[in-house]
């Protein structure tokens, strides 16, 4: 028997105000989105009419996301966008992820998002898997990188 994932929020979140930020984002909840298996962050599968238009709700993400100064793991084929929101250093689910998820739904809203049947959003999942492999590959973010020479 499985149970559903707890949050696990980063030293530095106040876990009670962060609960009161994540609760309404949640499927359980009304929202879209599903905390990951460690509880240590949030995903959600986005959908639109276009590349074109994903690719705008795209751009828009990663403008907010050097304002933030935060970055989520996140793939895109053709007009889906799979977005995971996790923090690595503290580790954890922090507020800046809470932020970013409900912006991003903000923004889905406003670029159309098409609704994805409840079928499409569980199983094995294509931009998950994206997403993990890249995340992987491409190693720690937030460790500092050596200077060459």
């Amino acid at each position: 028997m499985s149970t559903a994932a707890q949050p696990q929020f980063s030293s530095n979140t106040e876990n009670s105000r962060a609960q009161e930020l994540l609760r309404p984002l949640l499927r359980g909840n009304g929202g879209r989105w599903s905390l990951i298996d460690s509880g240590m962050g949030l995903e959600r599968k986005f959908k639109f009419k276009t590349f074109k238009r994903t690719w705008e709700f795209m751009n828009v993400v990663a403008e907010e996301c050097k304002v933030q100064k935060h970055h989520p793991e996140w793939s895109n084929v053709y007009n889906t966008t799979f977005i995971r929101w996790t923090t690595h250093s503290p580790p954890g689910l922090s507020e800046k992820d809470l932020f970013m998820a409900k912006f991003c739904d903000e923004q889905a809203a406003l670029k159309e998002e098409v609704q994805i049947e409840e079928e499409e959003i569980g199983g094995a999942d294509v931009g998950r898997e994206l997403a993990d492999r890249v995340a992987r590959e491409g190693g720690d973010c937030c460790v500092p990188k050596k200077k060459d020479g």
